[in-house]
């Protein structure tokens, strides 16, 4: 196995940083053999067949086409839990957790909360907070019917409840059995013009729909569900997003031109305005 680790870090460290390497390297045996991180250590000395070895090598070969390991491998983690991914949905990033993480903190010791993810893609946000919230009743929308497959079996996958519902958002006809205590979203937010400072892996394998919008109107995604939101928030209740830093005080701006009471901004992990909030007032809009 120490063989195979040192090939794997060779390979790969024309295309990754040296943590990355290592972290894949170690993610690509485990995958292979079922050694986890800690019994390859204890396994170093062991030899794997040549049936892995050729599995190794393709793996290899396809990471250096820029296929992120998430797909290849078919998953991912997020928020402790373990996330089925392929090509329909975006692979789940450590901000969006930061936005969960900051739902839960607030939100956690509240009963029988009514929450709607909207754009749920792999169904990461809704199926953790369905984990992580008490007792909630949980609603995620998504326009894709591939990622509502998805979104469905990542559900039974972690033993999560929750309905799922494939429908676009901008179909003036949509009801939902509202009302909600929460709304949540991670909407595409990138702009068509950025795509430019896109990695390889984002850019050739996620799916478009699901990341960059319009120059012209990038925020069509926030103003549609803000609008809509009107209808579907409890008085009190709370919108919360994920958003393009470069864009944090426009997406203010039309929280509070949409009539959202305490909108805030706030910075992720890496210093970036990265969430937004609002609040519906006591008496709606």
């Amino acid at each position: 196995m120490i063989e195979t680790t040192a090939y794997l870090r060779e390979q790969l460290a024309a295309i990754y940083d040296p943590e990355e390497t290592r972290a894949i390297s170690r993610w690509v045996i485990e995958h292979v053999t079922g050694y986890t991180p800690a019994q390859q250590i204890l396994a170093k000395d062991t030899p794997i067949d040549p049936q892995q070895r050729e599995a190794v090598r393709m793996i290899v070969r396809r990471l250096k086409q820029h296929e992120p390991i998430q797909y290849i491998v078919g998953e991912c983690t997020f928020h402790g839990l373990t996330f089925s991914v392929n090509p329909s949905v975006l692979i789940p990033r450590p901000e969006t957790g930061e936005l969960v993480e900051r739902i839960v903190q607030r939100h956690g010791a509240a009963p029988s909360l009514r929450v709607l993810d909207i754009g749920t893609g792999s169904g990461c946000i809704a199926i953790t907070l369905s984990r992580r919230l008490l007792r909630p009743q949980v609603m995620a929308l998504d326009l894709s019917a591939e990622a509502i497959r998805m979104a469905q079996a990542n559900a039974e996958r972690n033993g999560a409840k929750v309905c799922f519902v494939c429908a676009d958002l901008f179909d003036p006809h949509l009801t939902l059995p509202g009302p909600f205590d929460l709304i949540v979203s991670n909407p595409p937010y990138v702009c068509d013009s950025e795509k430019s400072d896109m990695a390889a892996h984002v850019l050739d394998y996620e799916p478009h729909a699901a990341l960059f919008v319009p120059d012209d109107d990038p925020l069509l995604f926030y103003r549609a569900i803000a609008r809509r939101a009107h209808e579907w928030l409890t008085p009190g209740g709370w919108l919360y997003f994920e958003i393009n830093a470069a864009l944090s005080t426009e997406t203010a701006a039309l929280l509070v031109a949409e009539g959202y009471s305490d909108v805030r901004i706030s910075r992720d992990m890496e210093g970036k305005n990265r969430f937004a909030e609002g609040r519906v007032g006591a008496g709606g809009r």
